[in-house]
């Protein structure tokens, strides 16, 4: 478990958008990388079960949320887990291999958008990202590729409406009280 989130740590970070001097994502078509963000680690609890976020301290006082009022959020079933239902060593990489995947193709098609992490639970891991409303679509048509090669192993996709990132405000507001 340690491995895959130092991975997160270190690949992930190129590849998701920033707030800069100005609050605008990177554009990485353009080659222009963000400066590493830093990502909090939140540990809780549900059914009784440990749980784990990553999640981008980038964003906590992020002021153009309302330019990025898609979530899109993806579950990735847990084929090989522990007692806790998180990945083993094996399951880890292949989810690390997913997940640098589509946030690659996402980034080569859609440009910009915020990736604010993950959660790890009993059985899923989600990625959490906010995108514009109008690259839904192509986001769509992305992942639906994606999922043929992960049989089995992406779980949904979802979209909602979510100008003020309420459904990851919990996060930011632990990993504000945390620091």
């Amino acid at each position: 478990m340690k491995i895959a989130c130092l991975a997160l740590i270190c690949v992930l970070p190129l590849l998701s958008c920033s707030q800069n001097k100005k609050s605008e994502p990177i554009d990485l078509k353009s080659g222009t990388h963000p400066s590493q963000p830093s990502f909090g680690q939140l540990m809780f609890e549900a059914e009784g079960k440990p749980c784990q976020a990553m999640i981008n301290k980038r964003y906590i006082n992020f002021k153009d949320k309302e330019l990025y009022p898609l979530s899109l959020f993806i579950m990735v079933n847990t084929m090989n887990k522990n007692k806790d239902g998180h990945p083993d060593e094996k399951e880890a990489k292949i989810f690390n291999e997913l997940q640098t995947e589509i946030i690659s193709e996402l980034s080569r098609d859609l440009g910009m958008f915020c990736f604010v992490g993950t959660t790890t639970m009993n059985g899923y891991r989600d990625i959490l990202l906010y995108i514009k409303e109008e690259d839904m679509q192509k986001a769509k048509e992305i992942l639906e590729l994606i999922k043929i090669d992960y049989q089995n192993r992406l779980e949904s996709i979802s979209f909602e409406k979510d100008p003020k990132w309420e459904a990851v405000a919990s996060f930011y507001e632990a990993l504000s009280l945390k620091n």
